[in-house]
């Protein structure tokens, strides 16, 4: 039987001699600490370093180690451009760590899971950013439980040589992979932190919602999870600007252009590489928008970890568990604040994505000068990539609630961008302490681990939140005061 130790001195990890804070999970022992009565444990391995010829592989299995492990810090992040949340003296290819938040003091206890994957375009990000630590949500009683998982070209790169060497005959995706063994790992081991392994909830932001979809249309993710939570994900194959879930022919060919490109042909060369050197060999654009429409390193439908395209699984109503979806109501002012085109390049752009719907869309979206053109793409992005997303994933699934984060957050003069719910859900250092902003974070807290817990996110809500029927459309509006409302 695991060992769970709750006399662990407070803000502290050197008083460990009579085994505060030690917990034995299946590889051996780990220590931790306890931040003001919620027990951390950060950068505990839950697969191997996929370096060597474990690169552009499935994770394998941790080796056991002797004595305790010291999980009192973060774990290294994987590689990725570098940013000021994430320095490159943090990044190493051995980066398959999670880190997990548990108020509970007992085995038994059986609290619910909530277990984040975070976004970032696939090729950045990481669960130990410091928005992401999950003391507040743990502090209402469920177990967190954060992640890192393998991006950009070392973990979404496919290409022929990786399905001829596969046993699945799969190319690319093992950054969703990476989430699977994490997920597994949840379900061996989260009943030593108090955790019910039979009741954990995904969710996840972004890029990380949109991964969500493809766990929840994956015959790989059976038993590993009871509900989710989609913040913000795409879906659509063919996106205005993001485009997900592509065929793998398509995302094998970018992998044989990359690989010509940085000079190496065999998959064998390009796993004895630079780990560092590989990720950033193709420089991003400049502009965060052409950066988005143009990523090529991303999931693909590769016949076994997505054996189908998502929409197509939602679509045929496939998908009934429990789950929350929808978008914040500015998602475009920080993904096309920098579109930079011109009035005829607009019109082209949207004759190229839409045919002969085009003109329809240019009469919903008109732009007579490039300031408008810019609004209007913020638009399009807010509408077709992440609204309709929403509401499609929503119509298709009885099981659904279907909201819109609509608070703007004082003084960033920017709506409620993209992922701004994050910093409310979390509740960041950075979030504004006036009370409006304090009572959005408690309810979206409230509303999110209510769901966890029973399934239901209005327990303790004043407010009753129908579950999402298309003769209604019934969604709830996050806000200083949330209401149910009509018209998405």
């Amino acid at each position: 039987m695991p060992h769970f130790f709750a006399g662990c001195s407070e803000s502290s990890s050197s008083n460990t001699d009579n085994g505060e804070c030690v917990v034995k999970i299946d590889a051996g022992y780990i220590k931790g600490l306890n931040n003001n009565g919620i027990l951390t444990y950060r950068g505990i391995p839950y697969a191997a370093p996929p370096t060597g010829d474990l690169r552009w592989r499935p994770p394998a299995e941790v080796e056991p180690w002797d004595g305790v492990l010291d999980a009192t810090n973060y774990g290294s992040v994987c590689h990725q451009e570098p940013s000021i949340m994430v320095p490159l003296s943090d990044m190493d290819e051995s980066c398959l760590f999670l880190n997990v938040w548990t108020p509970a003091r007992a085995l038994n206890e059986k609290l619910p899971v909530m277990f984040f994957i975070h976004g970032g375009s696939w090729n950045s990000g990481a669960g130990s950013i410091t928005m992401y630590d999950g003391s507040a949500l743990a502090n209402k009683g469920v177990v967190i439980v954060t992640i890192n998982y393998r991006l950009g070209v070392l973990g979404f790169m496919a290409h022929p040589d990786l399905a001829n060497e596969s046993v699945n005959d799969s190319s690319g995706n093992y950054g969703i992979l990476d989430q699977i063994a994490a997920l597994k790992w949840v379900k061996r081991n989260i009943a030593a932190f108090g955790g019910d392994p039979s009741n954990v909830t995904v969710f996840g932001e972004s890029a990380g919602g949109t991964n969500i979809m493809g766990l929840l249309t994956s015959p790989l993710n059976e038993g590993l999870f009871k509900q989710a939570i989609i913040q913000s994900g795409p879906l659509w194959a063919d996106g205005v600007v993001v485009s997900v879930f592509i065929d793998r022919d398509e995302g094998e060919v970018f992998g044989e252009q990359f690989a010509r490109d940085i000079g190496f042909y065999s998959i064998s060369q390009m796993r004895k590489l630079n780990a560092q050197m590989i990720s950033t060999a193709s420089p991003a654009p400049l502009s965060m928008f052409w950066n988005v429409y143009n990523l090529r390193f991303k999931p693909v439908v590769d016949g076994w970890v997505v054996p189908e395209k998502p929409e197509t699984v939602f679509g045929q109503g496939r998908v009934s568990i429990p789950l929350i979806i929808g978008s914040n109501s500015d998602e475009g002012t920080i993904l096309a604040a920098d579109v930079n085109m011109t009035v005829s390049e607009y019109e082209q752009f949207i004759t190229d994505h839409f045919g002969s719907d085009a003109p329809e869309v240019l009469a919903r979206y008109p732009a007579a000068s490039p300031s408008e053109v810019q609004a209007q793409m913020e638009l399009i992005l807010r509408d077709y990539d992440y609204a309709d997303a929403a509401i499609f994933i929503a119509e298709s699934n009885p099981n659904t609630y279907l909201y819109k984060f609509s608070y703007v957050t004082p003084k960033a003069g920017l709506g409620a961008f993209h992922g701004s719910e994050l910093i409310y859900l979390f509740r960041d250092t950075f979030m504004p302490s006036d009370q409006a902003s304090l009572a959005v974070s408690g309810t979206l807290m409230d509303l999110w681990t209510g769901f966890a817990k029973t399934g239901d996110p209005n327990s303790g809500m004043n407010v009753n939140w129908p579950k999402y029927s298309s003769a209604t459309g019934e969604y709830l509006d996050i806000n200083v005061n949330t209401s149910v409302k009509t018209g998405y």
